[in-house]
């Protein structure tokens, strides 16, 4: 019995997330705001791009209430989470939690008065405006030129995505090892 397109496609899909399920990222929350409509989503489809300009890429779906209110220029933040924003990075990934935004804290922390809001409590943050927006499927690829910067300053421990679930730094500042070469060179 052979299988048919559909099954053989959907088999590749469900392979493709495991598979790229191994790759380990950090998690994010991305804010948006239009005339007042603040839209936040949890993401991890997030990577440097650039250092000259300093530019980085964010990979919305487009099913997504955010994507709705991309076009170019539009100014967006991207929050780095911590171990213990795990909630927040539930709540805008859609589950249904015992928490409400007013619980979230993000506000108009950056300097300049354009931009998106920020978590409060975030590890570090970028304010961004989109440069270009391009198609990737089903989801939006977008450059965002890096306009400001913030980075919490007590001993940060980021909250990292892998196999499908959280997963938390394991050692010690003094265990951990440095790559051999500096990767932006």
């Amino acid at each position: 019995m052979s299988k048919d397109v559909a099954q053989i496609k959907s088999e590749l899909i469900q392979g493709y997330r495991n598979n790229i399920g191994l790759f380990a990222t950090g998690v994010t929350v991305l804010i948006i705001e239009h005339e007042g409509d603040v839209r936040c989503m949890t993401a991890n489809a997030v990577s440097s791009l650039s250092l000259d300009p300093i530019q980085l890429l964010v990979c919305p779906s487009k099913k997504a209430a955010f994507s709705d209110l991309l076009k170019e220029g539009t100014r967006f933040s991207v929050n780095i989470l911590g171990i213990h924003q795990e909630d927040v990075s539930n709540y805008f990934a859609g589950a249904k939690m015992d928490m409400d935004e007013s619980q979230v804290h993000y506000e108009h922390l950056f300097s300049d008065t354009d931009a998106a809001p920020r978590l409060k409590d975030c590890l570090a943050s970028f304010s961004c405006k989109i440069n270009k927006q391009y198609d990737g499927g089903d989801h939006w690829i977008v450059v965002g030129e890096v306009l400001d910067l913030y980075k919490q300053d007590k001993q940060a421990e980021p909250l990292l995505f892998f196999g499908g679930k959280y997963h938390y730094p394991a050692k010690t500042e003094a265990e951990l090892v440095k790559p051999a070469g500096d990767p932006y060179k």
